[in-house]
């Protein structure tokens, strides 16, 4: 069948999906590779949050193509998926793909992980605003885990950039430019998606903002 775009990925959505990229970069940048200065760590680390509390929020209450409940399937699904993965040919899914779904949420979970444990950890340069809620051993625990969670997150990363490449190289199928660009993907049918409006988007981005001020300013 002949393929046209046709609008998948809504404004907050992609403009999540690149703030989150961005800051996890200049997470592992401050903290992990030091090229950056230690005190982005801390700042960074509120907008991240921010960011990802709103995506999370918004996998329940956004447009369509951006709930997770649109784009998480089970193990059926995935195995059908993974038995056409190889096909030179684009899969066109109007979104997520059952893989690509599940590595979604997999990286948004180590990713919040690692924010709230940073909440709580203490290190030679940086203490996190909730150290002071815990005892000294939850905070010890809390960095340990803090250290260890770069590194699965920072495999999905790379495990997620390089499935782009892949359905770009081999696929022949361009999922890259839709999240920078208008949200367009080339499908073989209009997949009539409806989607929330930019009033809605700032309810959840304000809820999001105050919940991680509150954790910074009323900590202990």
């Amino acid at each position: 069948m002949e393929s046209r775009r046709y609008r998948v990925w809504d404004l907050p959505t992609r403009l999540s999906h690149w703030a989150i990229a961005v800051l996890v970069l200049a997470q592992f940048g401050s903290g992990l590779l030091e090229v950056l200065p230690m005190g982005w760590h801390l700042w960074c680390g509120y907008a991240l949050l921010v960011a990802l509390l709103f995506r999370v929020l918004w996998g329940f209450v956004g447009s369509p193509s951006a709930r997770f409940g649109s784009f998480l399937r089970g193990p059926s699904a995935m195995l059908e998926y993974s038995r056409q993965l190889f096909e030179p040919k684009p899969s066109r899914w109007a979104g997520h793909n059952p893989l690509g779904g599940w590595s979604i949420v997999l990286m948004l979970a180590f990713a919040l992980a690692q924010s709230v444990t940073g909440l709580f950890s203490e290190s030679i340069d940086l203490a996190g605003p909730l150290v002071a809620s815990v005892d000294r051993a939850t905070a010890r625990a809390a960095e340990d885990w803090h250290g260890w969670l770069y590194w699965p997150l920072l495999l999905l990363v790379v495990l997620h950039v390089a499935a782009a490449f892949f359905h770009l190289a081999y696929k022949r199928e361009n999922l890259i430019a839709p999240i920078f660009g208008d949200g367009r993907l080339e499908l073989e049918r209009d997949p009539a998606l409806g989607f929330a409006g930019a009033t809605r988007a700032l309810v959840v981005l304000a809820i999001a903002f105050t919940v991680v001020v509150l954790v910074a300013r009323l900590a202990p």
